[in-house]
């Protein structure tokens, strides 16, 4: 009798032994984007857990497109611990393709239930409106634009757009400018730019340069287009002489070809947590409100051109305010398709800047 307990006890450990295993739960296995504009970075993050009684090990994550890419850090499990995996598909050309769109994100790991457990990604993919752009589209133009004079002299008028940051102040806010793009310094004539780019450069800020001839030097090519006046501004234009340099120096004909505003519709605490560099805050909650705005907007003229970007949280007001815009003859505004949602899954908080 002892023997056939010890065979029985043996043999229940050997089945519970056989038994034990890992078993891998994915959330989400779907992940459904909704719709995207052609281009179009989806960036998503999956949970990993280990639903099992033994280590998981994760082999190998295959897809089936060059379109999709992962990062996965921890590939071993122990029973009931979980990680997470970034999953990205980039719709680039897939506009052109039947709709809904999917791609496979394959993970391969010893779970004998499902060694091999696919990850769906799918959603409709189409091409912009005349009125939509893309965050690739707005990474690729944009720069910031720095007005170095007074916070006084800034008020009273100064280029849309543009930052203040007194000359004095510059070095204690570099932290508030990218150097990965292009940064225009102004001042009334242009003598602190030069000197305010130097001092850029030296910091590692290669792509700024200085607006020939500051504020002077504008206001003796184009007058005074694309200013933002006081209220109770004398309209009158800068005095002294302009300074025109020949070190990393842009010509205002130069930026007035290619001139932007972003406009930012979120409500002011979430643009006060980060915006981009010289976005206006505006609030268009009516109809009435738009088209008193909108007429308010500055006009280019022949050898002139004004980006507009109109963005919020996920593009549904932008786009309309966009729309609304070429339709009375601004042919260059654009909502940022998907908001900054879009932004911040393609870009993160790259030159997304909180209030100083």
């Amino acid at each position: 009798m002892k023997r056939m307990a010890y065979l029985v006890l043996a043999l229940g450990v050997v089945a519970g032994m056989a038994a034990a295993a890992p078993r891998l739960v994915v959330d989400p296995e779907v992940y459904d984007f909704g719709t995207a504009m052609d281009g179009t970075v989806i960036r998503f993050v999956v949970t990993l857990k280990n639903s099992g009684d033994s280590t998981l090990y994760i082999s190998s994550v295959g897809y089936n497109c060059s379109c999709t890419s992962y990062s996965l850090a921890v590939r071993t499990l122990n029973p009931g611990e979980s990680t997470t995996m970034t999953v990205t598909f980039n719709t680039r050309n897939y506009s052109s393709h039947a709709q809904p769109v999917s791609q496979l994100v394959t993970i391969h790991s010893n779970d004998p239930a499902r060694p091999e457990l696919p990850i769906v990604v799918r959603g409709i993919v189409r091409t912009l409106a005349p009125y939509e752009g893309t965050a690739s589209l707005l990474e690729q133009d944009f720069y910031v634009l720095v007005d170095l004079r007074s916070a006084e002299d800034y008020a009273r008028g100064h280029l849309l757009g543009a930052v203040n940051i007194p000359v004095a102040e510059l070095s204690a806010h570099l932290g508030e400018l990218p150097k990965s793009k292009i940064i225009y310094l102004y001042d009334a004539t242009g003598i602190e730019a030069t000197q305010a780019v130097q001092l850029l450069q030296q910091n590692a800020f290669t792509l700024a340069r200085v607006l020939a001839g500051g504020l002077l030097g504008w206001w003796q090519a184009y007058g005074d287009l694309f200013f933002v006046w006081a209220p109770d501004a004398v309209r009158t234009p800068p005095t002294g002489t302009p300074y025109y340099g020949t070190w990393a120096v842009v010509q205002p004909s130069q930026l007035a070809k290619k001139y932007q505003y972003v406009v930012d519709l979120r409500s002011p605490p979430t643009y006060a947590a980060g915006h981009f560099p010289g976005a206006e805050n505006v609030a268009l909650a009516t109809r009435d409100e738009l088209v008193a705005w909108a007429a308010r907007l500055p006009r280019p003229i022949p050898g002139t051109s004004l980006a507009i970007w109109i963005v919020d949280e996920d593009g549904s007001q932008a786009c309309d305010v966009a729309q609304y815009l070429q339709g009375i003859g601004f042919t260059q505004a654009r909502c940022l398709f998907g908001g900054v949602a879009a932004w911040r899954a393609q870009f993160g908080d790259e030159l997304l800047f909180p209030e100083r």
